[in-house]
């Protein structure tokens, strides 16, 4: 980093010049026991005054040297660490939010609570200054009990924000920490006894005050809080969190609760953008999971949703990202990364926001642009929400090194999945076809080929939302001569 840089050439520059003086000082002490005429042929004056040309003569070369070693260790340290860089060339610093612990050991406390903690893990997550763990790794981390040095080691995180809430009656009491890895040093604490309605603001000053322990008193010109438009309606804001604790169960049960906790936000606060945004996710959930059937009629109530969300709330980036993933669906790729484009610049930490921009944009033929996002999402979040296994990550990944004809960084996904869907399955078969590997006897063909023989090509293709006519009717040619 540009600080630690010059913290380095500082500290050169003080012990040099200490040293010199000191030796300039000591060095006539030393000529009285050894006269350097018996020792060098020379006086003592012109030899001073040779020492004196020496320590100047070194003092930028010193400098120097400085320079370039803490070059060489800011590069050696930015390989190993992996991590990401800001515009400044700074690392950021990683954080992982780890859900509160629930004071109240009830059911219903538990969704205000998780809500809360993923309310603050999104916030973080539009500071692009900032890197923080996906919501998916934050929720998993509850129940591994690390240590401050095991969440260094595992997951090379820097600091920790933990804490307690509990709800009585219409108030909340908030204590949270942030800690530092691996020592565990709290370097900011603070607790909050105030009304519900207050929420917003506590979880304003939360973000802030850790940004500013974090990062010091440099302008975040990235938080967005005060452009969003969160319900100021306490009771519509609670319908949302159940929807959304719902909404991550991944039951159909739970899907249809979902709608009709958000059906009471709407209803109890027309303004509220999110809940808006959420139903049109949750009904998008359902279509995807085939708890219901997809309908023109179904498909005109989600994008009317999303139309509504972003008419109360223009920089609702839930919004934005639902809008990119219907549309790729739709096949209007150019919309789906227009919409893709304004969810990353709102929130450019978060995976589902990044990985629908990255797909995106390789149907536009971005092929690099798209797999560097398809590869942070995948850094971000290995396994998505809903997901048990890195399958999805990695299947979107093969798709663009498949395009460019990747075939080595190809195979290399394909061996990393656990169970190959199809659409990488048909299109390992076509790239090893073209590269003419033989791929007959290996077990990731003899799997798919059993599994998928009674497969509806044409309609399984179209699924994969190619920008590529062409291509499409190569696949669904080659699929049915298998």
């Amino acid at each position: 980093m540009i600080k630690n840089k010059l913290q380095k050439i500082g500290k050169t520059v003080a012990a040099y010049l200490v040293g010199g003086i000191a030796f300039i000082q000591l060095a006539p002490v030393f000529f009285n026991t050894f006269p350097p005429e018996n020792l060098f042929g020379v006086g003592e004056e012109r030899l001073m005054q040779s020492l004196f040309v020496i320590v100047a003569l070194g003092f930028p070369i010193a400098i120097l040297v400085a320079y370039f070693s803490s070059n060489e260790e800011g590069e050696v340290g930015h390989k190993s660490s992996g991590k990401q860089v800001t515009a400044s060339g700074d690392y950021k610093l990683k954080i992982a939010v780890i859900p509160f612990t629930n004071l109240n050991k009830d059911h219903d406390g538990a969704f205000l609570v998780d809500g809360i903690v993923e309310d603050l893990i999104t916030e973080f997550s539009m500071i692009s200054e900032i890197e923080i763990v996906s919501r998916q790794t934050c929720f998993n981390l509850r129940d591994e009990n690390l240590s401050h040095q095991e969440y260094r080691d595992n997951y090379e995180l820097d600091y920790i924000v933990s804490g307690s809430i509990r709800a009585v009656d219409d108030r909340l009491r908030i204590s949270v920490e942030l800690s530092e890895t691996p020592d565990g040093n709290v370097i900011w604490s603070n607790k909050y006894d105030r009304v519900k309605e207050d929420i917003f603001d506590i979880q304003d000053e939360i973000v802030r005050k850790i940004t500013i322990a974090l990062l010091g008193g440099i302008e975040i010109s990235s938080l967005k809080r005060a452009h969003r438009k969160p319900s100021e309606n306490i009771t519509s804001y609670e319908f949302l969190l159940k929807g959304k604790d719902n909404h991550h169960k991944f039951t159909k049960e739970a899907n249809a609760e979902a709608i009709k906790n958000l059906d009471l936000a709407i209803s109890t606060d027309a303004n509220n953008a999110q809940a808006y945004a959420w139903k049109a996710c949750v009904m998008g959930q359902a279509f995807y999971r085939g708890y219901t059937e997809m309908t023109d009629e179904k498909m005109g109530e989600l994008l009317s949703l999303l139309g509504k969300a972003l008419e109360v709330d223009p920089n609702d980036f839930e919004c934005h990202r639902m809008q990119a993933e219907v549309y790729l669906s739709m096949h209007d790729f150019e919309k789906s990364c227009n919409s893709g484009q304004k969810a990353t610049s709102i929130n450019p930490n978060d995976p589902r926001v990044i990985s629908v921009y990255g797909e995106a944009l390789l149907r536009l033929g971005e092929l690099d642009k798209g797999i560097e996002y398809l590869e942070k999402a995948y850094v971000l979040d290995p396994v998505p929400q809903g997901q048990t296994t890195g399958d999805r990550r990695l299947s979107a990944l093969f798709l663009g090194h498949y395009l460019i004809n990747h075939f080595d960084e190809c195979q290399e996904l394909n061996n990393k999945m656990m169970n190959i869907d199809l659409r990488t399955w048909l299109l390992n078969v076509d790239l090893c076809s073209k590269n003419e590997k033989d791929f007959s006897n290996s077990p990731w063909f003899i799997r798919g080929k059993s599994e998928f023989k009674d497969s509806n090509w044409e309609l399984e293709v179209d699924r994969f939302h190619l920008n590529n006519d062409t291509l499409k009717s190569d696949l669904v040619e080659l699929a049915n001569t298998i």
